[in-house]
């Protein structure tokens, strides 16, 4: 087999994982895993032979390294090294996946197939969301609504409906971006106009009030990368949609200003607790994937429950300090930002307007972190890091043409 056959196969591997983990990450973390090292592994298969290791020179892949190496570091520290070893997998994992994503280039024929895919995906697990809201429990892992919850939250085949929530708000994203472009025929207009409609509809059904704030930051974000019209309009009109919910919705929204009761209240108990692990070893931390196995042993003493931290920031500088917590946001807000400046000097067309979504949907990914703890979700955590790796590569790559 030539040179030239096996690259060329390697990235049609490597661009069939990527649609394939888009779907599964919604309903199998099996799939996820098995899908994520076959990508990987068929990317070092590629590297080998290609011998381009330009991705290693970029700022966001040298941050990767660094926190790496932070990372083992923190393990000095750790006293359950079987579990801050599955952690530094991880750690490795993610961060390959990244590379892997800015990496490869996607053309015209890729970038339509990835939108086709998520538009699939989408319908398929709001389709099941639905049938959930209205018997109970989905068909895909026959997930049942949370027992004595009136409010019938959705989760479809997630976990939990706030899981369901943060990727409901990423996919929502495109799909407004995407309508709102100048240059979408009415055809594809439609289909994604309807599969923007499944997923808000989707999105409110989940109640998850972190995710509903989050898709507003992302919605306002789209609206002030698009034009001044467009920004005003949609400022104007998440206000209208505000005054318009029911008041039982609003009250739920404003149950977040009090710190007292509800899950506000445990969620401030659990940063009290993470805020003590933190002081306990500020530098390196506890060790990468030990949270829980400390946890205990510094929550307040009003608070009975054992949970994930509920916010990845925090969660991450208990267990890699705060230096390595650091070194993770400015690696985030590296490609952020260079993402951010790139758009704004693309041309017109649909790369341009799958970025803009992209980017608002991890802004507002980035921000749910800050309430919630899905960078520590398996299944999430390798969507944003898939995503936030194909954001990077739609602007760099345009950029160098």
């Amino acid at each position: 087999m030539t040179r030239e056959k096996i690259i060329n196969i390697c990235d049609k591997v490597i661009e069939g994982c990527f649609y394939v983990l888009l779907v599964s990450v919604t309903f199998s973390t099996s799939l996820v895993e098995i899908f994520a090292s076959l990508m990987i592994l068929s990317w070092i298969v590629k590297t080998v032979h290609t011998k381009d290791l330009q991705v290693f020179k970029l700022t966001p892949t040298k941050l990767l390294i660094l926190l790496l190496i932070w990372t083992l570091l923190s393990c000095l520290n750790s006293s359950y090294p079987k579990e801050s070893f599955r952690g530094v997998f991880k750690i490795v994992e993610y961060s390959l996946l990244f590379v892997v994503m800015a990496s490869k280039e996607w053309d015209k024929v890729s970038i339509k197939r990835s939108l086709n895919v998520l538009i699939g995906g989408a319908v398929l697990v709001c389709g099941n969301g639905f049938f959930q809201y209205f018997t109970g429990k989905g068909l895909i892992r026959q997930r049942t609504l949370i027992p004595l919850d009136y409010m019938r939250r959705i989760s479809s085949s997630f976990i939990h409906p706030n899981d369901f929530g943060v990727y409901l708000l990423i996919i929502s994203a495109i799909f407004l971006s995407i309508v709102f472009s100048k240059k979408v025929r009415l055809k594809d207009r439609v289909f994604f106009f309807i599969s923007m409609v499944i997923s808000l509809i989707s999105l409110f059904l989940t109640r998850s009030r972190g995710a509903w704030l989050s898709f507003s930051a992302a919605f306002l974000t789209i609206g002030a990368m698009k034009t001044k019209k467009i920004a005003a309009s949609f400022l104007a009109l998440l206000l209208i949609v505000f005054l318009m919910l029911p008041y039982t919705v609003q009250e739920r929204i404003f149950d977040l200003t009090d710190l007292k009761s509800g899950t506000a209240w445990e969620r401030v108990m659990l940063w009290k607790g993470a805020v003590n692990m933190i002081k306990e070893h500020p530098i390196l931390g506890f060790g990468v994937n030990t949270y829980s196995r400390n946890f205990p042993k510094f929550k307040p003493e009003n608070y009975p429950d054992v949970r994930y931290s509920h916010n990845c920031y925090l969660h991450m500088a208990s267990e890699i300090g705060i230096v390595g917590a650091l070194i993770f946001l400015i690696f985030l807000i590296t490609v952020l930002v260079y993402s951010f400046r790139r758009i704004s000097s693309m041309s017109s067309g649909m790369r341009k307007d799958l970025s803009v979504g992209l980017f608002a949907g991890l802004v507002g990914f980035s921000l749910n972190a800050v309430v919630d703890t899905h960078l520590y979700s398996v299944n999430l955590a390798v969507l944003f890091y898939l995503l936030l790796g194909f954001c990077f590569s739609l602007v760099h790559n345009a950029e160098n043409k």
